[in-house]
Order: C-alpha cells, then sequence, then structure tokens
C-alpha cells in the first residue's frame, strides 16, 4: 500500500507542476503580447509619402517634378503631390554620361 501512496503522491506533484507551468507559459505569453502591442502603438507612421498620378501612387522622387517636363513628354496630365520638407533638395537620381 506504501508503493501506491508514493505512486499517487508523484501523481499529483506532477499535475501539479504541469499546471505551475501552463499558469507560467500563459503569463508571460500574455505580457509579451502586451509588449509587443505597446512597442506597435508606439512605433512612428509611415517614413514616405507617396505622389499620385493618374494610374496609381509611386514615391514621389521618383517622378519627374513639373519644371523639368518637356512638351513632348507622355505626362498624362496628373497631378504630382510633393511631401512638405522637401523644398531645395537634390534629385533622388543622378544623370551621367554626358559630355
Amino acid at each position: 500500500m506504501n508503493q501506491r501512496r508514493a505512486i499517487a503522491t508523484a501523481v499529483t506533484e506532477r499535475e501539479r507542476s504541469r499546471n505551475r507551468m501552463r499558469w507560467v507559459t500563459v503569463t508571460v505569453g500574455a505580457a509579451s503580447l502586451a509588449t509587443a502591442g505597446v512597442v506597435a502603438y508606439n512605433l512612428p507612421g509611415p517614413a514616405h509619402t507617396t505622389a499620385t498620378n493618374g494610374t496609381g501612387s509611386t514615391p514621389a522622387a521618383t517622378q519627374p517634378s513639373s519644371e523639368s517636363r518637356h512638351s513632348d513628354d507622355d505626362g498624362e496630365g496628373g497631378a504630382i503631390t510633393v511631401p512638405s520638407g522637401t523644398t531645395n533638395q537634390a534629385p533622388a537620381h543622378a544623370t551621367s554620361g554626358g559630355s
């Protein structure tokens, strides 16, 4: 009978340990989920602003400005929106090959 009692005690202790580990796992998981939510909430917004021409949206840096368009360009007459804070900036690409 003493052996059965020892086995029953071992089984009970094992169940307690499993319940404790389950509780710790759930608690740590909930804490990490809450932390991820706080970090995501505090991240800054989008890093760039897009400009639209009649067909879709592309980054503003890839659109030619109205000053550099020529009369033979295929501009569809779409509007170009320049993000604030971009005045007096150099073009995003360099021209090479001219002599």
